[in-house]
């Protein structure tokens, strides 16, 4: 079977389970539940927009602090290529084989093609290490602080297990003589940017911070008299994160956040509408900075900058 035949498959059928999933999340908890959570967060949702841009905005700024040495890229272009990557990432089942491309492009007449393919692949990977250590945290939060279910234990359980054991692979993997390469090239970039490493890792976790904080006001106006926890917050981000990783091929993972959010929420003392509307909030700003980023990519003139040197 051709591979552009498999992948219409996978992805409509992957559209087919996230609407099922989300008309039974939505059913579940009904339209009455989630048009009041949308009325009590009202214009935070305006702060929910401004913080997603601001976390956007970090990412940016790791991109160019993976630069090599003398090679400048000022942080609206970074920024404006991060949103519209992103974008085209969403709305396709490609991921970052769509949305790596798309940065590339945009920043073509500003920034070398090598030296965007090489930053990105440098902040990339130290992004998915700061995923590894936010599901990884927040996995082990949950089994230490709740009272966890028996097949939900095993599954927070099994998904530590999974990361502890992704991470060691990584490890054996970096030492061995396959990524000869790949060590050397880590290794002369911190010895040209001493601490840049460090501080690149920081910013990504800052990033999860961010998350976090987000999905505390979020529950915060969604809750009303109750306040929640930081705990709840955390468990939710990690969540959200494992389904933004695993479902990456079912655009705006439709569905998927929606049940996923609403079955891990009464484990944690919270009710599944809670969850759920959480999850659609969270969609309507990925929607909106998706929009943007389309539009940044629709209206990006094929001969900005031709005259620049990158």
């Amino acid at each position: 079977m051709p591979v552009a035949k498999r992948q219409t498959i996978v992805v409509t059928a992957g559209v087919i389970l996230g609407a099922a999933l989300f008309a039974y999340a939505v059913r579940g908890v009904g339209l009455d539940a989630l048009a009041d959570g949308a009325r009590r967060v009202g214009w935070g949702l305006l702060v929910i927009l401004i913080l997603g841009g601001v976390r956007f905005a970090v990412r940016a700024q790791c991109w160019r602090w993976c630069l090599p040495p003398g090679v400048p890229l000022d942080f609206q272009h970074a920024f404006s290529a991060f949103v519209a990557g992103d974008g085209v990432g969403n709305v396709t089942p490609l991921g970052l084989l769509a949305s790596e491309p798309t940065k590339v492009l945009l920043i073509r007449h500003h920034l070398a093609p090598v030296d965007s393919v090489a930053s990105l692949t440098l902040e990339n990977v130290l992004y998915a290490v700061s995923v590894l250590a936010m599901l990884a945290f927040g996995c082990a939060l949950l089994l230490a602080t709740t009272a966890v279910p028996g097949s939900a234990w095993w599954v927070a359980a099994g998904a530590l297990g999974a990361v502890l054991a992704i991470v060691a692979a990584g490890v054996m993997l970096l030492r061995s003589s396959r990524l000869a390469r790949v060590r050397s090239e880590l290794q002369r970039f911190a010895d040209e940017h001493p601490g840049r490493l460090a501080r690149v890792f920081s910013l990504q976790l800052l990033f999860h911070a961010l998350a976090i904080f987000e999905t505390f006001l979020t529950l915060y106006w969604l809750l009303g008299d109750e306040s929640p926890t930081a705990v709840q917050a955390v468990v939710f981000e990690t969540v959200n994160r494992f389904t933004t990783v695993v479902f990456k091929f079912v655009p705006f993972r439709i569905g998927v956040d929606e049940a996923a959010s609403g079955a891990i929420a009464p484990i944690i003392a919270m009710t599944a509408a809670a969850g759920v509307t959480l999850a659609v909030v969270r969609k309507a700003r990925t929607l909106f900075w998706s929009a943007v980023g389309l539009l940044l990519v629709l209206t990006h003139p094929a001969g900005q900058g031709s005259d620049e040197k990158p």
